[in-house]
């Protein structure tokens, strides 16, 4: 899997450094001329064990590797200064050390800092070779020749630090494997951003802006859920994009091109947002549709560095670029099923409420005749009945669809105590409603998936549990909807490892495709079906 960025620039300008300090070391050491001296095998000598011990340091290290990044720069420069002078001056043999030099500051900052590098270079070259002066020994052409060449590399690299770019896959395509979790759009950009850094755990706010929920997704151990977002009233504003590390108490973000604040993480991350990505490292950065804003954290990153600030806003626009695209897709597919809601109100009314009128009538007229007495009489009028609420319900249903309306919490508590009444008649159980007074809203979809839920937990309670008595409670809580379903019956078999049970595939998909959590406690005698599914905004 392609990842970016592949390899952190700390380890590449590290190791660099480590292997010219060890050749110089070697070279010095080997050329008895440069060794008899003095002063040039101790520095290199020196030299390299700084490089060896910087290397070690910042090899796992982002907040070093970005604190020692400007110190060993100059160190950098220095050690040149100083080799370049004790040895041959501008005919030196370590003259190709600028070049290292140069491609550090512009592979780790941008083209002012490596027109700065390329400036001290140059002029230390030249001052190189005009202290020793014109004289019948100075070889003036190659001294003008490598003076041109430190000119053309620089003007070179000073370009390639203003065109800073990682090489790789984009992020469409290092993600290209992995496939929505149960079709949610939300976990399949925050899959998206897993697969382009190699994270293991990834978080996502969301907020619409019509909305007043903030909705946190996560996906860890390969895993997605939705947290409770209690807590989190607001998406997390940060400055851009940063690395973080909680436990040590350190945050880097990059401010501009090239210039990197080294915060405190207690100070810059808001309260809260710990209890949501635990204490790792990690990278977060945030993301904005227009018509949205969001905050993308991912942890458990490999090789995490300082690159991922450079990269993070090319990720961050591709995650967007995926959600608004979705956003699109679900307004066409919206119009679309607008249109579809009006034919199937219209051919349920034409076809299935006048079909259930009609027996309505008969079993009325049934009721009336003289051989209806007794047992059947009764039977005949509960049927009757049984058909009219059902008509009654299935009415009520067209309406919605026709109009689109939201409806209110206090007619869908309503709706759920006339459901009980029905359920009850149906199967012969005592099922009640239990339903707290709120305010609020529920699409027409949420209505009618309350309906089908309670209709199939009430219907597996009796035919596979032998319940005979069932309580739906239903209750707002802050945004959403809380929909609990008990019954006295045998309960769930559990599994041969002793796992919770699983929910009824049928409820499970249900509750997937509303956005909702499902979750089921069973016992014989006990057994609990607890929903949450979101409610709508106010119109």
């Amino acid at each position: 899997m392609a990842v970016g960025p592949l390899q952190p620039s700390g380890r590449v300008i590290a190791s660099g450094r480590l292997l010219l300090a060890f050749l110089f070391l070697v070279a010095g050491w080997a050329d008895s001329r440069q060794s008899a001296q003095g002063l040039t095998l101790p520095l290199l000598a020196s030299y390299f064990t700084w490089a060896l011990g910087l290397t070690l340091v910042v090899w796992n290290g982002w907040w070093l590797d970005a604190r020692l990044a400007a110190p060993a720069h100059v160190i950098d420069v220095a050690a040149f200064m100083i080799m370049l002078y004790s040895t041959e001056g501008y005919t030196s043999p370590y003259f190709i050390f600028f070049i290292f030099i140069l491609l550090s500051a512009a592979i780790r900052w941008g083209w002012k800092e490596t027109a700065v590098t390329s400036a001290a270079i140059v002029g230390i070259y030249f001052a190189a070779g005009m202290l020793r002066g014109p004289s019948p020994e100075m070889e003036v052409e190659p001294f003008i020749i490598r003076t041109g060449h430190l000119l053309t590399l620089s003007a070179i690299l000073i370009w390639f630090g203003s065109q800073r770019w990682f090489s790789g896959q984009s992020v469409e395509q290092a993600s290209a494997p992995f496939a929505p979790i149960g079709g949610d759009t939300f976990v399949s950009a925050l899959q998206s951003g897993m697969a382009a850094l190699g994270a293991r755990q990834g978080t996502l706010f969301w907020r619409e802006s019509a909305e007043h929920q903030v909705e946190v997704f996560r996906i860890e151990a390969g895993n997605a859920k939705r947290p409770p977002v209690a807590r989190v009233a607001t998406v997390p504003p940060l400055p851009g994009s940063l690395l973080f590390d909680p436990r040590k108490d350190r945050l880097l973000m990059r401010v501009g091109a090239s210039r990197w604040r080294f915060l405190r993480a207690s100070t810059v991350l808001p309260p809260g947002l710990g209890d949501f990505m635990g204490k790792g490292a990690g990278l977060a950065f945030p993301i904005e549709t227009g018509a949205a804003a969001g905050l993308a954290v991912f942890q458990g990153v490999p090789a995490l560095s300082t690159d991922h600030l450079d990269f993070a806003p090319r990720l961050a626009a591709e995650m967007a670029t995926r959600l608004q695209a979705a956003a699109l897709l679900a307004a066409v597919e919206e119009r679309s099923m607008g249109k579809a809601r009006v034919d199937v109100a219209r051919d349920l009314h034409d076809g299935v409420v006048q079909f259930l009128a009609g027996v309505g009538f008969q079993l009325e007229a049934l009721n009336r005749s003289p051989a209806a007495t007794g047992t059947l009489g009764k039977g005949i009028a509960e049927l009757k009945d049984t058909v009219m609420a059902e008509q009654r319900h299935l009415r009520a249903f067209v309406r919605g669809l026709r109009t689109g309306k939201p409806v209110s919490f206090r007619e869908l508590t309503r709706d759920c105590a006339s459901l009980c009444d029905l359920l009850a008649r149906q199967w012969t159980i005592e099922c009640t409603c239990r339903a707290k007074a709120g305010s609020g809203w529920v699409s027409v979809r949420t209505q009618l998936d309350i309906q089908h839920l309670v209709r199939e937990a009430v219907a597996n309670a009796v035919r596979h549990g032998d319940a005979r008595q069932v309580t739906v409670s239903l209750h707002r809580d802050e945004d959403h909807l809380r929909l609990a379903i008990a019954d006295d019956g045998r309960g769930f078999p559990l599994s041969a490892s002793g796992a919770p049970p699983a929910p009824p595939r049928s409820l499970r998909a249900r509750v997937r495709d509303a956005r909702g959590d499902l979750e089921v406690r069973s016992q014989p005698g006990d057994t609990v079906i607890l929903i949450r599914l979101p409610m709508e905004s106010a119109p």
